[in-house]
């Protein structure tokens, strides 16, 4: 009789070990659905500036933030869209997004950097200013995307190398442009990033 008790037990336990694990599994999956773009990739704003995992994506003459730090946050912003496409099985036209931490660039029909060591190069090479304005144009693509598909409008409109509202617009080039506007513009690009992150976060979920 306890030889038979011993072994129930054992089996008892075995079922609540197998059921745990399946819950476990399951929480896992619907977390992998659900969190994994919010858990890697935090999105939010400090001051005039849009952060993205607390690096400063832009520059003011009050607030001098290192081309590092720029680079680093391009080089986030460049892998998040990248993983929202390759999550949605989505293909970007005309270019090709290659996140490569603080060296990321768009390649087309030659490499645009998406990154500056700033100084007077940044001046006289707009190949930083041609990556930027083509990383805009794949947001666009995949916000166009997401558009068609449902009634959801996104805050900012982008238009060639501008980002904005009815209030104004605003360009994403550093040349003939001020580090203010500049920077609002980016924090324009990441708020309309972060609600591609939130839609497509809820679409994985759903299914």
């Amino acid at each position: 009789s306890s030889g038979i008790n011993a072994e129930y037990g054992v089996k008892e336990q075995q079922t609540c070990l197998d059921n745990e694990l399946r819950y476990a599994h399951k929480e896992l999956e619907k977390l992998k659905k659900t969190n994994i773009f919010n858990t890697v990739f935090h999105i939010w704003h400090d001051g005039h500036f849009g952060t993205i995992n607390g690096f400063k994506l832009g520059r003011l003459p009050t607030c001098t933030v290192d081309w590092e730090e720029v680079s680093a946050a391009w080089g986030q912003t460049a892998l998040l869209l990248y993983s929202l496409a390759k999550a949605t099985n989505f293909k970007f036209q005309r270019f090709q997004i290659v996140p490569y931490g603080s060296q990321s660039y768009i390649q087309g029909e030659t490499k645009f950097p998406l990154y500056t060591h700033g100084g007077l190069r940044l001046f006289l090479d707009a190949k930083f200013d041609q990556g930027m304005v083509n990383f805009l144009d794949c947001l666009k693509q995949f916000l166009d995307s997401i558009e068609k598909m449902g009634t959801f409008n996104f805050p900012y409109k982008i238009d060639k190398s501008k980002i904005g509202d009815q209030k104004g617009f605003y360009s994403i080039k550093l040349h003939f442009n001020s580090e203010e506007q500049w920077t609002k513009a980016l924090k324009y690009m990441l708020i309309n990033l972060k609600w591609a992150l939130t839609v497509v976060a809820h679409s994985k979920r759903d299914k």
